[in-house]
């Protein structure tokens, strides 16, 4: 949680021109070096928001709702003492100020050292689970195979020749294998369209992801073992997996001694399961479920 106060900060400048003055006079008064993160939030967030909607109430009210903080995944980061002081100072704060226009969402696993700390009174803890709607999964997969029809010339000639693809069974039990998974919904997508594949077509992919488990460990199993034997792929995805923090390309080649075109070799064949930038001064990006499985692997 190195940058979280920072980059939250800057988020509310942001979406709250109205902090931005107090968010820069923290920092000009004293700096942040050597300050916990529980520290940092309290002079970077908290404070600033609270001056602010006290200045412009009016506006603040206005609004009828109070302004949410929507925190993603807060059991990928791997301080638990650190969770705990953020989660403990957060509810402290709220005590104190029950009235300030500030509501935090914060999403995550069912881990002892989180949900231990937020059984509260005023925290509401909801099973995610038990709100995802199939509407919502439908919609997102309609989505994204429109998306791929426009931009896939393969799979144009093949709706020339055949019926709409995929067909509305094949969505319907597509819809009925993720069960309610998001996570397993992009992952399967980026299998079914992955461009890197040259011997199977999207829609001889599509069969085969009916046989994944939800667990996502055959896909990214599939997805690793077709590209093994490729120069410095067990190097790369080492670093990949034990980095402490992202890194860009440039840094892999940097750090493994090889060129920066032998690590977009190794990275463009795992589109699938690795987000790669733009750029290669960007980082390289796994999502957690698939970090942890290359540290298991």
């Amino acid at each position: 949680m190195t940058r979280f106060a920072v980059t939250l900060a800057f988020q509310l400048a942001v979406a709250i021109p109205e902090t931005a003055p107090y968010i820069k006079k923290a920092v000009m008064n004293g700096g942040l070096s050597g300050l916990s993160l529980v520290a940092q939030l309290r002079r970077l967030v908290y404070e600033p928001f609270k001056a602010a909607s006290k200045q412009v109430g009016r506006i603040f009210k206005a609004f009828f709702k109070p302004f949410l903080i929507v925190i993603d995944g807060l059991d990928e980061c791997d301080d638990y003492e650190e969770v705990q002081a953020f989660i403990n100072d957060l509810l402290s704060f709220f005590k104190k100020n029950p009235l300030v226009p500030l509501r935090f969402l914060i999403t995550s696993r069912v881990e002892q050292h989180i949900e231990g700390h937020l059984k509260e009174g005023h925290v509401r803890l909801a099973d995610l689970v038990n709100h995802c709607s199939r509407e919502d999964l439908e919609a997102f997969m309609n989505t994204c195979f429109e998306e791929e029809k426009k931009r896939n010339p393969v799979i144009r000639a093949y709706i020339r020749e055949h019926a709409d693809w995929p067909s509305k069974e094949d969505k319907a039990t597509l819809i009925d294998h993720i069960d309610g998974s998001f996570i397993f919904a992009s992952t399967l997508f980026k299998y079914i369209i992955d461009p890197t594949d040259k011997l199977l077509t999207p829609m001889q992919r599509l069969p085969h992801t009916l046989n994944m488990n939800p667990g996502l460990d055959i896909l990214y199993a599939r997805t690793l073992s077709r590209s093994q034997d490729i120069p410095h792929f067990h190097e790369v995805i080492s670093t990949l997996a034990l980095a402490f923090e992202p890194l860009p390309i440039v840094g892999i080649a940097e750090l493994l001694g090889i060129k920066t075109f032998q690590v977009v070799r190794v990275l463009v064949n795992l589109q699938a399961i690795i987000h790669i930038p733009g750029t290669d001064d960007l980082p390289v990006t796994i999502d957690c479920v698939q970090s942890n499985f290359f540290k298991l692997t």
